[in-house]
């Protein structure tokens, strides 16, 4: 079932990761890997003060010493944790908060990529995929970004386990012996305490570098499998959008979609858990192995600490001692090699975070500044252009000649896929030309410098979206807005009328996710505040890609009649299957599987008697039938 194709990462390329990923993280929250590390530290020395003390009580209990002198142990214990924990409290007090930010500040690179990221790229299986990949590695604890800072963490925590536990352990192991000949005498000696060390510390780099590595591997197999990939975002689809979103509880109970969702839902989840489940079933007996290992190593250490307690070497304070400092040795071997082992792994899932924001945007963005024309005088020309959209073979759109000129009205008309809103998508550089190239004043229009040619349009998309903000929000596009232009813009988009009857006006929110006195809006009305956020950017070109589709008869008449009034002096290109909405244009170019078939005045093509021609007559038909079935 898995398909993970990616070569295999060199040992300089995973440095790299690390490196960058800690860098990222540096730069999502400053100083965030160091004061983790730090509080680990200080969490880890007041372990091994507590393990000090408790041996001083052990050993004062056996040694019948006063009660005042055992209290004083004890008191000097809970003083030093509470100092500690004083400590801690007033270094990473802000520790969740840090962490938030961490978590948040990563994550908001992928938006702002996604959000500025070429939209050809966008629309790509493979790029969502992607995005979901690079989603989970924030906050992957495994083996993702997050685990890069525990595993650093860790490692530095490790070395400063090993070192302390020796340095507290050294008395003890280089005392001597009371008896040097036989089993008990190698026991006694160095060599028995430096050949247990060597045992224990070869089972912890098994454990980290072999065992722990090998359960990993399984999970990273179904991190890179598409079946999985594509099912999690479908699960996350149906209980994101379509389940917690209320606007779609009419349509699932109007058509009782409640058995295909739950089809659909079950179909996603039955792939990741299978997924998932394969990758558990690999990491079985790996886990196995480890916990039978880490059993093995702590028999070793607390019988060679009892055997030469057993011997008189030692106190009963100090078998205690002896085994928790060997123990903290133990784990600290261990935490380095799990550290430098996983540093092995964890750099293949940082880089899906890395290989989404590495992107490349093949647009080409240029230099040249847009004119700042007070006359409006713009002039853009396809020549020759034809494209195709990536992977596909087949052209949508091919060899298209047209000129447009500022003040113009015009309409781009024909059956629904004939390439109308691409070639838009097109003269707004969504997409970029296959062959051939679009103009703007005789420059060509990649030249322009993307964020200002982007100015020059106001379009409403068929599809246009709004979202849960204030309705003036949503028409600015900002938070910083002229309130008078606002409401000026809703009023000549034909919502006036409504625009009244809301108690807060344009500081009214549209829908009810974040304001239970926000308001409901119809698709009429919708396709009406985004023609008011087309008006209120005030470019200089204005497309309206079917833009009376959800409206009545009466508002798009309405529409048409003041159409002037709403559009100005600024270019106007009408995309539209409803011919009705053509007459009042300058200029009509009828496309036809990709090309142009047609071009010229409503009138001129009604007398051509060619495609248009058909068109108008079948749709003037059908009104005529229309309306003479509804005013019987």
């Amino acid at each position: 079932m898995g398909e993970n194709n990616e070569k295999k990462m060199t040992a300089k390329e995973k440095r790299e990761i690390i490196m960058r990923t800690l860098k990222a993280v540096n730069a999502a929250d400053k100083g965030f890997v160091a004061r983790d590390t730090l509080k680990y530290c200080i969490d880890l020395s007041g372990e091994f003060i507590s393990i000090y003390l408790s041996a001083l009580v052990i050993d004062g209990i056996a040694q019948s010493k006063s009660i005042e002198t055992l209290l004083l142990y004890a008191a000097i214990a809970v003083g030093i944790q509470a100092m500690l924990s004083v400590i801690q409290r007033f270094l990473f007090r802000r520790k969740d908060s840090h962490s938030f930010t961490k978590s948040s500040n990563l994550q908001k690179n992928l938006w702002q990529k996604v959000m500025t990221m070429d939209y050809v790229h966008l629309e790509s299986t493979d790029t969502q995929n992607q995005f979901a990949n690079a989603q989970r590695q924030p906050d992957n604890n495994n083996a993702g970004i997050g685990a890069v800072c525990n595993y650093f963490k860790f490692t530095i925590g490790g070395l400063f386990m090993v070192i302390t536990g020796v340095m507290l352990i050294i008395p003890t192991a280089f005392r001597k012996p009371t008896v040097t000949a036989g089993f008990d005498g190698f026991i006694q000696s160095i060599w028995g305490f430096i050949t247990v060390a060597v045992i224990t510390a070869v089972l912890e780099l098994i454990k980290s570098l072999v065992i722990s590595p090998k359960g990993i591997l399984g999970f990273e197999e179904i991190h890179n499998d598409k079946n999985v990939i594509q099912a999690g975002r479908a699960d996350n689809f149906f209980n994101q959008y379509v389940l917690k979103n209320y606007r779609n509880g009419k349509e699932i109970r109007m058509y009782s979609q409640q058995m295909l969702i739950e089809k659909e839902l079950d179909k996603a989840q039955k792939t990741v858990f299978e997924g998932w489940f394969k990758g558990y079933k690999k990491a079985m007996l790996p886990s196995f192995i480890f916990q039978l290992v880490t059993i093995l190593t702590k028999v070793l250490m607390y019988g060679f600490a009892v055997m030469r307690a057993a011997s008189g070497m030692l106190t009963p304070g100090e078998v205690i001692a002896f085994a928790m400092y060997f123990e903290q040795i133990s784990a600290g071997v261990s935490e380095i090699s799990d550290g430098y082992g996983m540093m092995k792994i964890t750099p293949t899932f940082c880089k899906q975070y890395f290989d989404f924001l590495d992107i490349p945007d093949e647009k080409y963005k240029g230099t040249i500044p847009t004119e700042k024309r007070n006359d409006n005088e713009y002039e853009f020309e396809f020549k020759h252009v034809y494209f195709k959209y990536p992977g596909s073979e087949e052209y949508v759109l091919k060899d298209i000649n047209l000129k447009w000129r500022i003040g113009e009205k015009m309409a781009l008309v024909g059956k629904n896929g004939c390439g109308k809103s691409t070639l838009v998508k097109l003269l707004c550089r969504l997409y970029d030309p296959t062959e051939g190239e679009i103009t703007l004043n005789g420059i060509d229009i990649k030249k322009y410098k993307y964020e200002e040619y982007m100015t020059l349009f106001s379009v409403v998309f068929q599809d246009s979206k709004l979202f849960s903000f204030s309705l003036a929000e949503n028409v600015a596009a900002d938070t910083d807005y002229d309130s008078e232009r606002v409401q000026d813009c809703v009023i000549r988009s034909g919502l006036g009328d409504r625009l009244i009857t809301m108690e807060n006006g344009i500081e009214t929110y549209l829908y009810k996710d974040f304001d239970e006195l926000g308001i409901e809006i119809s698709g009429g009305e919708a396709q009406k505040l985004c023609l008011a956020r087309a008006i209120y950017k005030g470019s200089p070109f204005i497309v309206l890609d079917e833009p009376t589709a959800a409206l009545d008869p009466i508002s798009e008449y309405d529409i048409y009649t003041k159409f002037n009034g709403i559009v100005g002096t600024r270019t106007a290109i009408y995309i539209s299957h409803r011919l009705s909405s053509c007459r009042f244009c300058d200029d009509i170019t009828v496309l036809d599987s990709g090309s142009i078939a047609e071009r010229g005045t409503h009138n001129e093509l009604i007398s051509s008697g060619g495609i248009y021609s058909a068109m108008w007559t079948a749709q003037s038909e059908y009104y005529k039938d229309t309306a003479g079935e509804l005013f019987k």
